[in-house]
């Protein structure tokens, strides 16, 4: 019999926790988190390495290892399995569920399994768990199913024994291990099993009874490092491959105030230099090649980080290795010695970039040490990770923009700015009251902020650094930029396809009714994956939505919508009356109009503008323009002391400068959150202006459904015919011809003179003849 077979880590099916997450919402906290992590190709999610994987394979003969972000012999399963040997007692294992089912398929029907443990060191939702559960029950239903790990015992921790119970109910195992450690008591759980005792005497385990579950004693465990100490032997080589993450310590010496895991984990302990000697001695004699350290605080203390790194070079083993770095706790010396030890990458979690932020956190790192820091590690050959938390308590436009500025004046090779999360086993939420905390988990607010911000605050990052490149979640992590190295890509190619993918993300930021990317930006992340063949992508297909694009758009919408509240202009024109909501329809109007060749667009708006301006008795002017197949917003000012021809240059300039910015006009102008930043509110978008587009205003579809008027103008120059779009609800068919008579009246007034005041223009349809033709002279008065 096998004691215990061991399931290390599922990649859970990612289309369905995408729709799982979205029936949150789509404004939700933990869904905008998410939806920078992925782009909708054939109408499915992907994640980077997912397409990554798709193109490099693609038109291949065969087929060959994928790259995934877990493609090594996962930790728990490597110490687990040593544990359990240890106790005389017999272990199997599948250690990565999602690409070994037929094997773990093949071990539930032919082999005699005591119990299966499910492991969950990065779940942080059930779905994985239950998918593993579900595959298991399917093939065999007497097996005993034990799920323990950090996933466990951190939904313990925050929840109520009730809802416990329901947890434990819906995910459906027969026992769970509720203990930071927790080896032991799996082995006494086993051999309890074994041994049909009673399992009320095995501490920190629950399980079902009675229909309910029963929880035992809970109890402190501690497995110390030293005893403990993985056995190779027992795996096959070929089966452990290149690569291997190791833990050195436990715990951590810190109280960040936003991160519960040292009062979970217990006192801070780490292991010799000489046992980490040996366990690198064995891992050099199988082979390594690459090494992640899990410490959390590798370099702490110094003084033995020094003395590992000179191990190392002393024994000259050529490692390359990744850790996590405390910046206040380095100097040059020891980066110095990281370099020639064989350091490839240091993960920093920065967190803020603000010293008053800092010290909320309870952080002992300053904004100085990361600017001493990131060069020094840069300069040693040092790949650097950032990583910032945006939103935690204290939080303010200002303090983010902090971080900001930091990871632009350092310019680490990658970052990623996260939501916080309100944990309340974490320290701060013992001072929510201070801070005026509420909500929970990403839905939340304080004094200084709520979650939608941080949010948005979070995007703003993401589309406006220019000098580090976003780090992708979700099956990519810093550990793959040195896996995919170790499979042949350069680190040019690497941040080339990290490149393409953000910039497919860019575009469904900009455009979230988008729901495939465009051609270009597609072949730019084909070529980009494939990686061993001399395809390159278009540079100019990414540098379209750089950065320095962007800021420059905010720049000007900022520009363009400050200083005034644009209200509506046709409150007193609208009524809403029975009907189908945003049902439309549309009706000529009747005019006689000058061939205006390509000022069309400029002279039409204006006139347009004119009437909006009257109507409204406002010289703001909110529009939507829809210019051939692209649409933004634009404030028009109408000056009544101004004359028309000049009103019209004005639009003219305007229209240009518009269309330069205009992928940015929408998400910048209607973003609530980026105009409060700036002391600013969204102008009220409910009139539309359409030049030669002939489908509908749906280039942004939710600003077009606020929009109840539209003036449809067709491209034609030689023959220019108008129309009304208009919502049926909201309008008396008297009211929309009268507007096609007022228009038609101005129009025929600037068409005589057309360098006549604005204010001088009268609306009155009934005493005005309409009717005059244009002229050369008038027409070339329209040739600025």
């Amino acid at each position: 019999m096998t004691d215990c077979l061991i399931i290390g880590f599922n990649d859970f099916n990612f289309d369905e926790y995408v729709g799982m997450v979205g029936a949150m919402g789509t404004d939700s906290g933990a869904y905008r988190d998410l939806n920078l992590a992925f782009i909708h190709f054939r109408d499915k999610p992907y994640r980077s390495m997912d397409l990554l994987n798709h193109f490099y394979y693609e038109d291949r003969e065969g087929t060959g290892k994928p790259f995934h972000n877990a493609d090594f012999m996962w930790p728990v399963v490597l110490y687990l399995g040593t544990f359990l040997h240890r106790k005389g007692l017999s272990f199997d294992y599948v250690n990565l569920f999602h690409l070994e089912k037929e094997k773990l398929k093949d071990k539930l029907l032919h082999d005699d399994i005591l119990t299966v443990a499910i492991t969950t060191t990065l779940y942080v939702t059930s779905q994985p768990i239950l998918e593993i559960i579900s595959f298991i029950r399917q093939y065999n239903e007497k097996v005993k199913i034990v799920v323990g790990g950090p996933y466990v015992i951190n939904q313990v921790k925050m929840m109520d024994p009730v809802s416990a119970q329901e947890l434990f109910k819906y995910i459906g195992a027969d026992f769970y291990v509720i203990s930071q450690e927790g080896e032991q008591a799996l082995t006494n759980l086993i051999y309890a099993l074994k041994n049909k005792a009673s399992l009320d005497q095995v501490d920190n385990i629950s399980y079902l009874q009675g229909g309910q579950y029963v929880r035992t004693a809970p109890v402190t465990e501690s497995n110390p490092l030293e005893e403990n100490l993985v056995d190779y032997g027992l795996f096959k080589p070929e089966e452990i491959g290149q690569f291997m993450s190791l833990r050195t310590a436990k715990s951590c010496p810190f109280s960040c105030s936003f991160c519960g895991f040292p009062q979970r984990a217990g006192k801070y302990t780490y292991t010799g230099v000489g046992l980490v000697e040996e366990e690198l001695n064995r891992l050099h004699e199988l082979g390594i090649t690459t090494l992640t350290y899990l410490d959390d605080t590798f370099n702490v203390p110094k003084q033995r980080f020094r003395d590992i790194l000179k191990m190392m070079i002393a024994n000259n083993y050529g490692f390359k290795w990744n850790s996590f770095y405390r910046s206040d706790h380095g100097d040059p010396e020891t980066i110095e010695l990281m370099g020639r030890a064989g350091c490839e990458g240091v993960f920093l979690g920065i967190e803020s970039g603000s010293d008053v932020m800092l010290k909320r956190m309870n952080k002992t790192s300053r904004r100085k040490n990361y600017q001493t820091a990131i060069p020094l590690l840069q300069a040693a050959g040092i790949s650097v990770h950032a990583n910032l938390i945006i939103g935690f308590p204290g939080e303010t436009y200002e303090t983010a923009q902090e971080s900001i500025d930091l990871i632009e004046e350092t310019k680490p090779d990658f970052f990623r700015a996260q939501l916080w999360y309100a944990d309340p086993v974490t320290p701060i939420w013992e001072q929510r009251e201070e801070y005026g905390v509420k909500g929970e988990a990403f839905s939340w607010s304080h004094n200084s902020m709520d979650s939608q911000t941080a949010c948005d605050l979070i995007d703003k990052a993401f589309l406006t650094v220019e000098n580090s490149d976003w780090m992708p979640q979700y099956g990519f992590e810093q550990w793959s930029t040195f896996y995919l190295q170790r499979r042949g890509m350069t680190k040019d190619q690497l941040k080339t396809f990290v490149k393409c993918f953000n910039t497919a993300v860019k575009e469904k930021l900009l455009n979230p009714h988008q729901q495939e990317i465009t051609p270009a930006v597609l072949e730019s992340i084909k070529r980009s994956s494939r990686f061993d063949r001399s395809e390159l992508p278009d540079r100019e297909t990414i540098e379209v939505l750089a950065p320095s694009y962007y800021k420059a758009a905010e720049r000007f919408w900022l520009t363009e919508f400050a200083g005034v509240r644009v209200e509506s202009t046709l409150d007193e024109l609208c009524e809403q009356r029975s009907g189908i909501a945003e049902e439309r329809v549309s009706i000529p109007i009747e005019a006689d109009l000058p061939v205006l060749d390509g000022l069309a667009p400029s002279i039409i708006l204006a006139a347009y503008s004119v009437l909006l301006s009257r109507l409204s008795g406002s010289e703001q002017i909110a529009v939507v323009c829809a210019l051939g197949d692209v649409a933004f917003p634009l404030r028009l000012v109408t000056p009544w002391n101004a004359g028309f021809v000049t009103f019209v240059d004005e639009i003219q300039k305007k229209l240009a400068n518009a269309m330069e910015h205009q992928r940015y006009g929408f998400p910048i102008v209607t973003n609530q959150w980026r105009l409060r930043e700036h002391g600013l509110s969204c102008p009220v978008l409910d009139v539309g202006y359409r030049y030669g587009f002939d489908q509908g205003l749906d280039l942004f579809p939710e600003v077009s459904k606020g929009i109840k008027l539209i003036l449809n103008t067709t491209p034609d120059t030689s023959n220019p015919k108008l129309s009304w779009t208009y919502q049926k609800n909201w309008f008396q068919p008297e009211i929309i011809a009268r507007l096609g008579s007022y228009l038609s009246q101005i129009l025929a007034d600037v068409t005589r003179k057309p360098d006549v005041s604005l204010g001088s223009i009268v609306i009155d349809a009934a005493a005005r003849n309409h009717q005059t033709p244009a002229s050369d002279d008038v027409l070339e008065a329209f040739s600025f």
